[in-house]
């Protein structure tokens, strides 16, 4: 042991002299090699860098590819991008019913939610009296390549909410919450939502353990209609909650409207149960309501401050559609778009690997140098404001809101990334003398989830800045 540690600390003697000694000390104690690490430093408004070590050495940035999507999406579709949802049906009600049943198109809206759903079925009975629906939801995924995506590759974790694959026609992004509350002898679990038909089978043993690693406790398994939750929970925890992928987002979609539109008092004439079908939209139905997202700046904050995913995939796949909405989005189309646009800046990132540009994959590469040069491009770009105000501030929310350590909290907006052996941090920094910096650091490697340190230690660094 003694030997690596000489090793690591004689391939430190090697590494670029500028890297700054806190940071050298900081990763020497995290055991930490210089070469499985990544650093750039510029200010916005000089042209070349205060500090590049290994910034050319392609790596996997994890969560912190979310940056060039985001930049992407916002120059090429703009801020107030809104993604729709659309009810067709074949006639226009009559008497209060709706035959011929209800036709949905999805076109990747990621923040569609319960809440929406129901201000779709008020509108739908007050404009049209509608009562009834014969017989079915008929829902069109079309907007998207149809592919097959297997939730469990990423990391044998199917109903982890992050696995969800983007599709045109989400709800909640196909998942249901499960909130646990303890108390003194056992676990309460609701579920949102809860739709006639849900089975639940939970069987959770209360511990007096503390509450580390809970999630991976559970195991987790849907059959059909039936939600089955194993395993422990520590009452440590207190009231938590995870969200459940439920694999089939046309199903999830299906069950969740036929519960709602019945709570609200409507029915399904001439069946006792609805019908699911998967079908496209005939050319001749009528649009009877179209909901419209939130702007693309406002869902960029819910992607970044929570580094979403789901949200990233679906906006990944939104820009091989761009305005045109007969194209049929696939991330191969995305990746050209990206590419195409990045030479039109004048920006040749020959290392770049794009797959979902999420950044939950274990081949998507860039390096630090031309990720830094793609944040100073965005910082003299129209949308800077939005971008900026999409990522997490250090010590205040998001993915960063745990960070307490001084003197750069409220100062940072910076983008956090974290898959098994990949540790990344980018953004913008302002330093003690209000000097906007860009930063990237990027490790990957043996411990370099453990490089929370030598992330300060740069941080410290850029703050100090003479």
């Amino acid at each position: 042991m003694r030997l690596i540690f000489l090793c690591l600390v004689l391939c430190f003697t090697n590494a670029q002299a500028q890297l700054p000694e806190q940071v050298k000390s900081a990763l020497i104690a995290e055991k930490i090699s210089p070469e499985n690490v990544s650093i750039f430093v510029q200010r916005v408004d000089e042209s070349q860098p205060i500090l590049s070590h290994q910034a050319d050495v392609s790596r996997n940035p994890a969560s912190v590819m979310k940056l060039l999507t985001s930049y992407a999406a916002l120059d090429l579709l703009g801020p107030a991008y809104r993604w729709k949802t659309q009810f067709y049906g074949l006639s226009l009600p009559r008497q209060g019913i709706l035959e011929g049943g209800l036709w949905i198109k999805g076109f990747g809206d990621p923040s569609f939610n319960t809440g929406a759903l129901n201000e779709v079925i008020s509108e739908l009975r007050q404009q049209y009296n509608l009562n009834e629906i014969c017989c079915e939801i008929v829902v069109d995924q079309t907007a998207f390549e149809k592919k097959g995506f297997d939730a469990a590759a990423f990391d044998g974790k199917p109903y982890r909410a992050y696995n969800a694959a983007a599709e045109p026609l989400m709800l909640n992004q196909q998942t249901i919450r499960l909130q646990f509350i303890p108390n003194e002898n056992a676990v309460t679990v609701i579920t949102y939502p809860h739709w006639k038909g849900l089975v639940r089978n939970i069987n959770l043993s209360l511990t007096d353990a503390e509450c580390h690693d809970w999630k991976n406790a559970l195991k987790i398994k849907r059959e059909a209609q039936v939600l089955s939750v194993q395993g422990t929970y520590p009452k440590s925890c207190g009231n938590q909650y995870i969200d459940v992928h439920w694999l089939n987002g046309t199903e999830y979609f299906a069950n969740v409207f036929a519960s709602f539109w019945e709570a609200a008092g409507g029915s399904w004439s001439k069946k006792s149960v609805f019908g699911i079908n998967a079908a496209s939209i005939p050319k001749d139905a009528i649009l009877l309501n179209e909901h419209l997202s939130p702007t693309l700046a406002e869902v960029l904050r819910e992607m970044n401050k929570s580094s979403n995913n789901v949200i990233a995939r679906a906006l990944y796949l939104s820009l091989s559609r761009g305005a045109d909405e007969k194209e049929v989005a696939s991330t191969a189309k995305s990746e050209v778009v990206i590419k195409e646009w990045l030479q039109k800046k004048g920006m040749i990132f020959s290392e770049l690997v794009l797959e979902n540009g999420a950044g939950l994959s274990r081949i998507e590469r860039i390096n630090a140098e031309h990720l830094g040069a793609l944040l100073l491009n965005a910082y003299q770009s129209p949308v800077m404001p939005e971008l900026m105000a999409s990522l997490p501030i250090y010590g205040v929310d998001g993915t960063l809101k745990s960070k307490k350590d001084k003197p750069v909290n409220g100062r940072a907006h910076l983008k956090t990334g974290s898959v098994d052996h990949v540790k990344a941090l980018a953004g913008y920094v302002l330093d003690a003398k209000g000097r906007r910096y860009v930063m990237v650091f990027l490790a990957n490697g043996d411990n370099v989830n453990a490089a929370k340190s030598a992330q300060q230690a740069l941080l410290a660094w850029i703050d100090q800045q003479k």
